[in-house]
């Protein structure tokens, strides 16, 4: 029962460590991770040699997985954004053809100020989502 208290107090350190890292923007490249996470668990818990390579390749499985799980997130949100500024277009040309110019005119100006308001919030978040409070919201 130790063992598998130490070893998960371990991982949460490991994990804890990283998102810390991640915070300030220590961003390694992943093979430097995976030794830096691989070395604290050797030293943690007191490894073999047998088992800290067994961890390294449990680590770097890990990275793989996880890069490509981000490169497909990548992905999908491009597709997400290229579908929303098509439904943007189209509903943006139905307008057009439905209101005066005096009317577009005015549409205008509301989507201006919108974008603006937007515009100031985000600069309020600052870099990569942080709020007022200074957390992302990842």
């Amino acid at each position: 029962m130790k063992t598998i208290k130490a070893i998960f107090l371990a991982l949460l350190f490991v994990v804890a460590t990283g998102a810390v890292s991640a915070q300030r923007g220590e961003n390694r490249d992943p093979a430097e991770r995976v030794e830096k996470q691989t070395e604290r668990l050797a030293t943690v818990l007191e490894l073999t040699p047998e088992q800290t390579e067994r961890v390294k390749a449990i680590n770097e499985s890990f990275a793989k997985e996880v890069k490509s799980a981000r490169e497909e997130m990548q992905k999908e949100r491009e597709a997400m954004r290229e579908t929303l500024q098509a439904a943007n277009d189209k509903r943006q040309s139905e307008m057009e053809a439905v209101l005066t110019e005096e009317q577009l005119t005015k549409l205008e100006a509301l989507q201006a100020k919108r974008k603006e308001r937007m515009d100031e919030r985000r600069g309020e978040r600052g870099p990569r989502g942080e709020g007022r409070r200074g957390r992302g919201r990842n």
